[in-house]
């Protein structure tokens, strides 16, 4: 399997997180999906933030008015979903705040392409609540602590869910190793789909698209396009298969000072 290379927060190494100078990178860097956070102004405007709070007030108690004059360039989810349309690329939108779920989940629903979206969620009553309303929309249970795989079958399950994310990067030095082979299959005889945490080293990355997982969550999406491609491209010359050479520039597109030591 070709798991996805997922921009966490665009590319987010080189640019400020969700903004759309890291959107727009991640979408030159070959990613395929852009993971972003949403919340809701006091206004009911759905903005793609991670803090919940800027400085000492709440994202949920100020109007978009407000948050602008302290944080300018906020993206609106509307707009983003339009960009997404017109680059080709897929979203994977994080719900930061539950109250948030249902509209996001019903802007969703209406776009465009709501099958290229997934909305994901560390809130499990938040997703069981959106697959209840809206089956048709995709979601991901968002899962920081290291549990067995029948723990995951049986908690997606209960939920409702299309797929898990195991956010397990600080859960060990090499994370890839909480998991194997084994406990893969068994997630996918569930149906699941399956997102792993955001990873820079390209040592760890390297493991972790050798565990063949849907996707693959990282700041520095050219170096995993990169990684991605070039173990899709030693396959294929195995399996004596013509190489498709159309990810090819995506390479080196990562400005040097971007990279990171591994």
């Amino acid at each position: 399997m070709k798991p996805q290379v997922v921009a966490h927060r665009g590319s987010s190494a080189c640019h400020p997180d969700n903004s759309w100078a890291a959107f727009e990178a991640a979408v030159n860097e070959g990613a395929d999906v852009i993971e972003c956070d949403v919340q809701s102004t006091r206004d009911r405007i759905l903005i793609v933030r991670h803090d919940l709070a800027i400085g000492h007030r709440r994202v949920a108690d100020m109007t978009l008015a407000e948050i602008e004059t302290r944080a300018p360039g906020t993206v609106v989810l509307a707009e983003l979903l339009t960009f997404a349309v017109r680059s080709a690329i897929d979203l994977l939108v994080e719900i930061k705040d539950p109250d948030a779920a249902d509209a996001a989940a019903r802007m969703i629903a209406a776009s465009g392409r709501p099958e290229r979206i997934v909305v994901g969620s560390f809130h499990g009553p938040a997703l069981a609540m959106v697959k209840a309303t809206l089956p048709s929309v995709r979601t991901s249970f968002m899962m920081g602590s290291v549990v067995a795989a029948e723990q995951l079958v049986t908690l997606a399950a209960a939920l409702r869910v299309d797929g898990v994310h195991l956010c397990w990067e600080t859960r060990a030095a090499r994370p890839h190793r909480l998991l194997d082979h084994a406990t893969m299959k068994r997630l996918r005889r569930a149906g699941l789909t399956i997102t792993l945490w955001h990873e820079e080293r390209e040592d760890e990355l390297g493991a972790m698209v050798a565990l063949e997982p849907d996707a693959i969550c990282t700041n520095t999406p050219a170096v995993l396009r990169r990684i991605v491609d070039a173990r899709s491209t030693s396959a294929a010359m195995q399996d004596g298969v013509p190489c498709d050479a159309t990810r090819e520039q995506s390479v080196d597109m990562m400005p040097s000072s971007c990279r990171q030591e591994t």
